[in-house]
């Protein structure tokens, strides 16, 4: 989905470097992705691992980057396709493409 957007090839490879996607050597770097991003994805890391991993500085870090609304709709994505992804990895549904 994120390639579909437009994520540019470095950024996928540098969140997923064990699956290329790509015919690049390059091994990808968010380095030039901005703060708000970065931050989004930290915060999406802490929410997957479990929902107590996010502190209230980890919460204000977001809210200097994001609103409200944001916020919750950035959750809800993570925490949908955390949900999704344990179900399938449970059944052992095969990924399709």
């Amino acid at each position: 989905m994120a390639r579909r957007l437009g994520a540019p090839e470095k950024w996928l490879t540098a969140v997923r470097p064990e699956i290329p996607e790509s015919d690049s050597a390059d091994p990808g770097s968010l380095e030039d992705m901005e703060e708000n991003w970065r931050q989004a994805l930290h915060y999406a890391e802490l929410v997957n691992e479990s929902g107590h991993s996010v502190s209230d500085d980890d919460y204000r870090a977001m809210a200097q980057h994001w609103n409200d609304g944001d916020i919750i709709e950035i959750t809800l994505v993570v925490g949908l396709f955390s949900y999704f992804n344990r179900f399938n990895d449970a059944l052992r549904v095969e990924v399709t493409r």
